[in-house]
């Protein structure tokens, strides 16, 4: 299974993350931010899209997915939540369809006293017929503290939802630090939605905070995560989101790792059809 990566946990700088990605080996990048983290997808500076468009078809270079933050915010906010749907939402699917990236990432609102889950289904279910008119998918993140923070509760949205180009972003260490048995009982939940799945590691620290790690140093069952995500062969890929910094030090041992983990499930799989 081709692993592809967020083009950030290399370098905020466009050309030296592509070129260090092509070293390490990666050919499709999902893209979050550009110079710094206060230039999100699809509020670039001037001539980042422009110089982007130049690399994508370039040796292979292919945009899987654009993650612009929307959503990220209190069913309260409602200003802001009308100007994400009106605005940004649109602006990012616009930039997609250039891109060629056929995924667009969105989370699923954070949880506050006396917010209702239903009004953030409502909201999402909008969200997914903007990408539709754009002929998108609507890939809703599992976040720790949102509505839809677990695989379960992430697999609830989607019923309300009842979108066909509507599916899940799964993060395991999201759900992990959100309380979950990530792999198996997260996974099996939101595994008929699909769509994208971020690959790093966590531990929670109680009561309310976590901390990031490198793939194999937190609590995510990553062995078994990826030899179900490799029998169910449902993607074309798996997304890297190192989320640990020295970045690029980081990414390469955690490529490292995840090759050692994808050899012993081949492994095991192997002797496992020989008995």
């Amino acid at each position: 299974m081709e692993l592809a990566i967020l083009s950030d946990e290399i370098s905020l700088d466009l050309d030296e993350a592509l070129d260090a990605g092509a070293a390490m080996g990666f050919r499709k990048y999902e893209i979050r931010c550009f110079d710094d983290y206060q230039h999100r997808v699809p509020y670039f500076k001037p001539d980042r899209e422009s110089r982007l468009l130049e690399r994508v078809g370039q040796d292979g270079v292919a945009v899987t997915s654009l993650t612009p933050g929307t959503f990220k915010l209190k069913l309260s906010q409602r200003d802001r939540i009308r100007r994400e749907l009106e605005e940004t939402l649109p602006s990012t699917c616009e930039m997609a369809v250039r891109l060629g990236a056929p995924t667009v990432i969105v989370f699923g609102f954070m949880r506050e006293t006396n917010g209702d889950p239903e009004e953030a289904i409502a909201h999402l279910k909008q969200a997914g017929g903007i990408a539709a008119g754009y002929n998108l998918q609507l890939a809703v993140e599992n976040e720790p503290g949102s509505y839809f923070d677990t695989g379960v509760n992430t697999a609830k949205a989607m019923r309300g939802i009842a979108l066909d180009n509507v599916g899940i972003n799964w993060d395991p260490a999201n759900a992990l630090v959100s309380g979950e048995v990530a792999y198996p009982v997260g996974y099996e939940a939101v595994r008929p939605w699909l769509r994208n799945v971020h690959l790093k590691d966590a531990i929670p620290v109680p009561p309310d905070k976590w901390e990031n790690r490198l793939i194999g140093d937190g609590g995510v069952n990553w062995f078994g995560q990826l030899r179900a995500l490799c029998r169910d062969a449902s993607l074309p890929h798996l997304t890297l989101e190192t989320h640990v910094f020295p970045l690029l030090e980081s990414t390469r041992e955690d490529l490292r790792r995840l090759n050692i983990l994808f050899e012993a499930v081949r492994t095991l799989d192997a002797e496992t059809t020989q008995k």
